[in-house]
């Protein structure tokens, strides 16, 4: 990988296969390959081509290309190259270059990100990501032939300030400069926005350039609209003039002079260099709004660090492995802190004030927060330059007025403006480049700018701290002007304040003045303002301001009304109670794993209060929660909510019907609709509600991976419907659930049509307690030979033996089957025994199988595989015998059996004993329930469980006659030394008050491991009790 010097520390690189290690550039998205199909269809080789290097005149276009001179062209392009080059080999502000590189991943988001609100530190807070189905290489988004001719004119790259754009932007040049990649495209021009401020006069668009690149004078520069070339535009938030796209002049020749911000719009939008010119713009996203979105063709955003890259990062900036791992340990304590380090410069600063504490202190150093850092930082840059106190004054009341105006770029007359002398402010950006720095621009002026502007608004709010009279009445001036800053620019600024007046306060608290009340005041003013709009965009960082004067009192009050419904104060109304509530869902760290109401709580009223709950939540676990229609409406705001985090919806059992799952599917049929889960079991859908799902899901196909539409009455009609959608080629089910739909045959014709359409996706049918029979299931079979079908459920589908030949086929045919459930169907001896023989056959693959009350009476005829590991033959009358012992030794692989209610008795235990002393080895789960194995029973099995090699962890003797003799012999198993027991299952025993002791007189011992002890429903012997 090329290595050059950047301004952060951060390089992006690609391996994309065949190109080289190259980092990744908007540009190539709209360049072309270095080769092109020829008739032959054969890839010629990437020679330069000197025609390429001209744009080809369209068949619209009216006027013919002019004549340029190749060699002039190439003259052109080497001296821009040579002067670029010269200017990007060098690292900006000062910088060294960086003994490390680490890659960061950009994010490629579907469609266009709202309207920033708030500050992007709050923005870089934790949340829960979504990017893993966006991240690719990042070449292979841009330098593709296929794409060529889509046309992207204008590519814009978002990220935070210090995430590296600018880092990249000077990677990119380089790499072009040096002839590593682009090199169809002969001239890229670099247009900071930094460097653009310092234009005031009109010029055409040639002059512009001309001041950029004087060089370029004597070649000429007046034809580029036969050229391909590039503009990168960097740092749109620095750029000073407003970009008016409605009211600019219109300028269409390249030698009509104008405004700079009128020739930048309308090279954006297309009036200059129509067909020639492709942008790439990089800016914070505060500053994405000044372009319309209507000329921007592809967005992406850079990350930062992950988790993995901020440690990797640390291990190579520290040297000594024990302290770089105490200090990775002390950031991850400090959460808020830690997620600030995805920005490289926050890593970098972080690394050098740590290890410098560290060296100085002689122990750990924990910083804990950026205000504590920054004062050290500081501190350490004083011990340097005795004049550094001085000029981090000064400093300040620059940072405070241009943050005010929203600047983070300065010019000489800025400083001037706060009594700085620029060769002051060049001396100090020498001594102390992490936190103020300068650039030489255009006409060698200078420019300087902090290090970052977290820096920039921890100077501003030392400064204002400093020149308050009253410091209650500045703390309330400071709170009114970061309420009233459109884009949350204070709000950061706000808490640096706050943080550094709350260590003020205590300085004179212990010198013996009373602060306490300012403080007070402070709290109850920021508390007031929260709860007068507590919608506000701003309200999250007044809260974040309340914790860092050590008060969460609001936000405790705020959860306990999500919790109760019950406003804490009645001095404020109930609805700004709920917005206080929902601000709280919105901030949490990630999207909460799983909701569902209190009991108490449930009903449509309780549902339209928790809905902020419900959109931040990954499952909403509404089941039977008393809900009607009349929620429907509100939950599919929730389902196409651009920040809901809402996976999985399950609605089972509330009276929707029909005209509820209309209204809920037309948010399912909203692109922006991301639910992979919906669970509509029991809530008396018919016909009219399946034909509305359908319709949704033919408008939004591809997210819907499980669908429970069991316990509802769709009928024949109703089930097509059904299949008509789920049969889209975009559909991707992977789970449905039909189960006692009040169907018969119909229903297997139906998913024959879906399967033969659609056969890909399907992993698990249920299909339980519906009326197939034979016949329906002959059917299926039929078609589920060409599925990867993984589970399939035929409970109770009133099935004979006469299907068992199919079901044979199937377990053979399928490969991909790993579960059956064909429990309470009449399959009788013959059918489990034709199951069976599949068994012997390497073509099955079973894992599970539920065969539970199937009308089994002999043991002889089963027989099973070597990797089953589930089997449930409960509920049959299989009785005691010498059989057991061939059916147990073929189970090597079995990790639960359950065998209860199958008249069994003590006889069936000692066979039990000798498998698990075998075979049985990898057993987990083992159900004796509802079989008189008595005391005697107990006792033979307490010698297995002590085994060494039994690896029974949960155990079920329900109803098995036990009393407390038997519990005697439980006791001894579970305080072995061996016993792996978590779980015992003794309900319906007779063990009495004395049983009970001896397992609860146990509870001390050493080898005691048990978790779970049922013992409900126990049938004391004394009936008056």
């Amino acid at each position: 990988m090329p290595r050059s010097m950047v301004g952060s520390g951060i390089f992006l690189s690609s391996s994309h296969e065949g190109r080289g290690s190259l980092p990744y550039c908007p540009l190539h998205r709209y360049l072309p390959p270095p080769w092109r199909e020829t008739n032959l269809g054969h890839r010629k080789s990437a020679s330069p081509d000197l025609r390429k290097m001209f744009r080809p005149g369209r068949e619209n276009h009216q006027t013919e290309p002019r004549e340029v001179s190749a060699s002039n062209a190439v003259k052109l392009s080497n001296k821009l190259k040579a002067t670029l080059k010269k200017k990007y080999q060098s690292p900006p502000g000062g910088e060294t270059e960086h003994p490390f590189y680490i890659h960061c991943d950009l994010q490629y988001p579907p469609g266009e990100s709202g309207e920033v609100n708030q500050h992007e530190y709050i923005q870089i807070k934790p949340t829960f990501r979504k990017t893993h189905q966006w991240r690719c290489s990042p070449l292979s988004l841009y330098f593709d032939s296929e794409l060529d001719d889509e046309r992207v004119r204008i590519a814009l790259t978002k990220g935070v300030s210090g995430i590296g754009k600018t880092s990249q932007v000077r990677m990119i040049i380089l790499n072009w400069a040096e002839g590593k990649v682009n090199q169809e495209c002969p001239l890229i021009f670099p247009l900071p926005f930094r460097e653009l401020n310092l234009l005031k006069e009109r010029l055409s668009l040639i002059e512009l350039l001309y001041k950029f690149f004087p060089e370029l004078k004597e070649p000429g520069i007046s034809n580029l609209e036969n050229f391909r070339v590039g503009f990168i535009l960097d740092g749109l938030d620095e750029f000073r003039r407003p970009l008016d796209f409605k009211n600019s002049p219109i300028v269409t020749d390249l030698t009509e002079p104008s405004s700079v911000p009128a020739l930048l719009t309308n090279l954006i939008n297309g009036n200059l260099l129509p067909f020639a010119a492709h942008i790439w713009i990089t800016s914070r996203p505060e500053a994405v709004h000044h372009i319309p979105l209507q000329y921007i063709n592809e967005v992406t955003e850079i990350e930062g660090f992950t988790d993995s890259q901020k440690e990797e990062f640390f291990r190579r900036a520290i040297i000594h492995t024990d302290q770089a791992n105490a200090i990775i340990h002390h950031l991850k304590y400090s959460k808020s802190f830690y997620v600030l380090c995805q920005i490289p410069i926050i890593c970098s600063i972080s690394a050098s004030v740590l290890v410098r504490q560290t060296w100085l202190s002689g122990k750990e150093y924990d910083p804990g927060a950026l205000t504590p850092m920054y004062t050290d930082l500081l501190a350490l840059l004083q011990t340097r330059d005795q004049n550094t106190q001085k000029m981090a004054i000064k400093l300040g009341e620059l940072a405070f007025k241009q943050l005010v105006k929203g600047n983070t770029v300065f010019y000489e007359e800025d400083l001037r403006e706060c009594n700085i002398n620029c060769d002051e402010g060049s001396e100090f950006a020498k001594v102390s480049i992490p936190i103020f720095r300068e650039d030489i621009g255009l006409q060698q002026k200078k420019i300087y700018y902090f290090g970052h502007t977290t820096i920039q608004d921890f100077f501003a709010a030392m400064w204002f701290n400093r020149s308050c009279n009253s410091l209650d009445e500045n703390l309330r001036n400071a709170v009114d002007m970061a309420l009233q800053s459109k884009n949350g620019k204070l709000d950061l600024f706000l808490r640096f304040l706050l943080s550094i007046s709350q260590s003020f306060i205590q300085s004179i608290a212990e010198a013996g003045y009373n602060s306490s009340e300012t403080l007070t005041e402070t709290v109850e003013y920021i508390k007031k303002k929260v709860m007068e709009n507590p919608a506000s965009p701003r309200t999250l960082n007044l809260l974040n301001c309340l914790t860092e004067l050590g008060d969460s009192s609001l936000e405790i009050d705020g959860v306990s009304f999500l919790k109760t419904g019950i406003p804490p104060d009645a001095k404020y109304p109930r609805a700004h109670w709920s917005d206080l509530a929902a601000v709280l869902v919105a901030s949490e760290s990630g999207p909460i794993a799983m909701l569902g109401l209190e009991v108490k709580k449930r009903g449509d009223k309780e549902l339209l209060r928790m809905l902020p709950v419900i959109k931040a939540s990954q499952t909403a676990t509404l089941s039977y929660h008393k809900l009607t229609e009349k929620s429907c409406e509100c939950l599919a705001s929730a389902l196409t909510s651009k920040v809901s985090n809402l996976k999985t919806l399950d609605l089972s059992f509330n009276t929707l019907m029909d005209s509820g799952v209309q209204l809920l599917v037309a948010g399912l049929a909203k692109p922006h609709c991301q639910l992979e889960g919906l669970k509509l079991s029991g809530c008396r859908v018919k016909q009219d509600g399946f034909a509305a799902l359908a319709k949704a899901l033919k408008s939004n196909p591809s997210h819907l991976l499980e669908l429970d539409l069991s316990g509802n009455e769709p009928g024949e009609s109703g089930v097509f419907y059904l299949v008509d959608g789920l049969k889209v080629v975009n559909c991707k089910l992977q789970i449905l659930k039909l189960s006692n739909c009040k169907l018969g045959l119909e229903l297997s014709r139906a998913l024959a049509v879906l399967l033969i359409d659609n056969p890909r996706h399907l992993r698990e049918l249920d299909v339980s307690m519906n009326d197939l029979g034979d016949r329906g299931v002959e059917l299926l079979m039929d078609i589920l030979k060409s599925t990867q079908i993984y589970k399939l459920e035929l409970y109770c589908c009133q099935l004979t033996e006469k299907c068992c030949e199919n079901m044979f086929r199937c377990l053979v045919n399928i490969p991909s089957l790993r579960e059956l459930n064909l429990s309470n169907n009449n399959l009788k001896d013959e059918g489990v025994k034709m199951l069976c023989n599949a068994f012997g056959l390497p073509a099955c693959q079973l894992e599970k199988l539920n065969v539970a009350s199937c009308g089994i009476t002999l043991v002889r005829g089963l027989h099973f595989n070597s990797i089953l590991k589930e089997l449930d033959i409960s509920r049959n009358h299989l009785g005691d015998s010498d059989d057991w012992a061939d059916v147990l030794f073929c189970l090597s692989s079995l990790e639960t059996l359950r065998v209860s209610d199958c008249k069994l008795t003590e006889k069936c235990c000692g066979e039990l004993v000798k498998a698990l002393s075998s075979n049985l080895t990898n057993l987990k789960e083992l159900d004796l329930s509802g079989n008189d194995l008595g005391d005697r029973g107990v006792k033979t099995l307490y010698v297995g469980l002590t085994f060494r090699c039994c690896t029974l962890e949960r155990l079920f003797l329900r109803c098995c006659g036990i009393t407390a003799e038997g519990c005697s012999s439980l006791a001894l198993a579970l305080k072995s030394s061996c016993s792996k027991i978590t779980e015992l299952g003794l309900m319906g025993n007779d063990t009495g008050e004395e049983g009970l002791r001896i397992l609860s007189g146990i509870r001390d011992d050493p080898h005691y491991k048990l978790q779970t002890l049922e013992l409900v429903w126990i049938r004391w012997p004394d009936s008056s009790r």
